[in-house]
């Protein structure tokens, strides 16, 4: 489809990009291209109208990548494209007879128009933006691309560039196989711009192609190839290549004067002048003053290049028409004038949609449910101003139910519910109870950052849902006790008039709950768990550990709590848990020494204990 041999000249400049890089783009689809495509393939009993299906799974692949589309329709075909057309419906239709259009019955696209009628009802249901411009859609495509409205055009046609393309995405594919930059779809990019800089290679030589070799509109000269083209190309440039082509009818006098030039004997074929090549390379040449050959380097290339012209020439001008001034019209001249172009996504239509695929496509109407559902969620997610004062054809998140990370996206699969019931009775009970989960039939994967902006309050529940729950964190006695100790000197006795912290028993007891490998580490532990039911040599036991602590004394500042002042001297006195000495009408040492003596433990003269037997 297009100009004869233009892939070719442009594959050079071609670059196999995948997918994901058209996204955030403004692209102009020609929907005849994949419509052709698909119809070229049989159809199968099990999947009517092939054109339909592949349409919208591509469209959806569009949509979900966030690229901003708009298909371009065919308007009326161009008489120089008729015989084209009917070439082109003998193999599409099968040979069917197309409806007469008050044109040349067998060339015109009244059927296939048919065809585009439905894919356009089809994206119309998907929210997508259709236009239909005077002639042809890559003709419209090129004027979108041209005055800066779309990024790029994806078609099969070549013709784009005749018309003012810039950039054409070609061969554009959702495949999932091949090689790594393929994967996830892939598409050939072709940007003109390259061409032109490197090769002097524009929209006038693409057109001066099309005249010599070929396209959808004429079948270009018999006999001139791709190569004989290219050398003229070289030699002649971008803005002089019609005006070149022209003067081969115009200037017959200048090309006979080139052609006695050429085909004359009595001039050398290296160097051009008066002589034989021959003669020259033995004697020499006055006029290129060589005593021995001559100069060949100038005009044996200009000769070739002069003889490729005059042949091609020959050839073209055996037609009378040539060039074609329609044909170049039709490439140069706009037909439609676009200022501005909508491509707001609007609301999908579900319910018709369901009924519109059950009816052209034959599909069940749950499968129609869940290959367009995640169209409708999505559109909501990314148009959350718009489904405010909206009910209708709007589903509401349910809760989300885990993260996802599908092609390394950070994603929520969310659940969703139909809160109003618009959608109930849409598929038969029978389709639900064969499909089971229903749950899965509503559940839609959704990149994080739309769920986020959409639902925030959502997000929040699902997040919060999943932090781990807040443990009253066991204490540890080890720490309690460095606590305990912190800042505190435990080296023993000390006379220092600096505070020190006052210790009580207790700060030297440790609960019985206490696991017996901390109160084992620790220095400054006593186990509590024995205590209560020990005999004496326990106690004893117990109040020699206690004895054996390094007791800090006690500290005016402490003291003072407690209503009590010492005096400089007596803050210098150690203190320890135990008196070393009796002291005089000590109460408790009255008291112990009177029970002792009546009970026959010490001496009432002696002041000494009685030995046991």
């Amino acid at each position: 489809m297009g100009i004869k041999y233009l892939w070719p000249i442009l594959s050079p400049f071609c670059e196999r990009k995948p997918l994901y890089e058209l996204q955030y783009k403004r692209v102009a689809v020609d929907l005849s291209c994949w419509v052709c495509e698909s119809q070229n393939i049989a159809e199968y009993t099990v999947q009517p109208r092939m054109y339909l299906r592949n349409l919208y799974f591509r469209t959806c692949y569009l949509l979900l990548m966030d690229v901003h589309v708009v298909f371009v329709l065919e308007g009326r075909a161009p008489e120089l494209k008729y015989k084209t057309i009917a070439a082109r419906n003998a193999v599409q239709f099968k040979g069917a007879k197309p409806k007469t259009d008050r044109v040349k019955v067998g060339k015109d696209r009244s059927r296939f128009n048919h065809t585009l009628k439905q894919c356009e009802e089809m994206l119309k249901l998907m929210g997508i933006a259709c236009v239909k411009g005077e002639g042809e859609a890559e003709a419209l495509c090129a004027y979108l691309n041209e005055d800066g409205l779309v990024d790029g055009i994806i078609s099969q046609d070549s013709d784009c560039f005749a018309y003012g393309a810039r950039v054409v995405y070609r061969n554009f594919s959702i495949s999932q196989q091949g090689n790594h930059a393929a994967k996830g779809g892939s598409v050939d990019v072709y940007d003109i711009a390259k061409a032109n800089e490197s090769l002097d290679f524009g929209r006038n030589k693409i057109i001066a192609l099309a005249l010599l070799c070929g396209s959808d509109y004429c079948d270009g000269v018999h006999g001139i190839g791709k190569e004989s083209v290219v050398k003229l190309f070289n030699v002649v440039s971008e803005d002089e290549i019609l005006k070149r082509l022209r003067s081969w009818k115009d200037r017959a006098s200048y090309y006979g004067k080139l052609e006695a030039k050429i085909g004359d004997k009595s001039l050398c074929t290296l160097c051009g002048h008066s002589g034989r090549a021959q003669g020259h390379t033995k004697k020499g040449c006055l006029e290129c003053g060589t005593s021995q050959g001559c100069d060949s380097g100038k005009f044996e290339n200009e000769r070739l290049e002069i003889k490729n012209e005059l042949n091609m020439r020959s050839k073209a001008l055996a037609d009378p028409s040539f060039p074609d001034e329609e044909l170049v019209n039709e490439f140069l001249v706009k037909k439609s004038n676009v200022s501005e172009l909508n491509l707001e996504w609007t609301k999908p239509d579900l319910i018709n949609f369901v009924k519109f695929t059950v009816k052209y496509l034959t599909w069940e109407e749950i499968y129609s449910f869940e290959k367009f559902f995640p169209i409708l969620t999505r559109w909501q997610l990314l148009h959350q101003d718009q489904i405010k004062d909206e009910t209708q054809g709007i589903v509401t998140p349910k809760f989300i139910k885990k993260r996802r990370n599908p092609k390394g996206i950070a994603s929520y699969e969310v659940v969703w519910e139909d809160k109003n019931n618009q959608f109930k009775g849409l598929i038969p009970e029978e389709q639900l109870a064969e499909f089971g989960d229903v749950e899965k039939l509503w559940s839609t994967v959704e990149p994080q950052n739309l769920v986020e902006n959409a639902y925030p309050v959502l997000v929040e529940e699902f997040e919060d849902s999943k932090k781990p729950k807040n443990r009253k964190k066991k204490k540890n006695p080890v720490d309690e006790i460095d606590n305990l100790l912190k800042n505190v000197s435990i080296t023993g006795p000390s006379k220092s008039k600096k505070s020190k912290k006052l210790h009580t028993l207790d700060d030297f007891v440790v609960k019985a709950s206490t696991p017996k490998k901390v109160v084992q580490n620790c220095s400054f532990c006593l186990d509590q768990s024995n205590f209560g039911d020990e005999n004496d040599l326990d106690v004893s036991d117990i109040v020699d550990k206690i004895i054996d602590k390094k007791v800090p004394p006690y500290v005016p500042e402490n003291l003072g709590k407690l209503g009590l002042k010492l005096t400089d001297e007596e803050c210098n006195i150690d203190c320890s848990f135990f008196v070393d000495e009796m002291v005089e009408n000590d109460l408790f040492e009255k008291t112990f020494r009177e029970y002792c003596i009546s009970s026959g433990e010490f001496d009432s003269d002696e002041n000494t204990a009685v030995t046991n037997k």
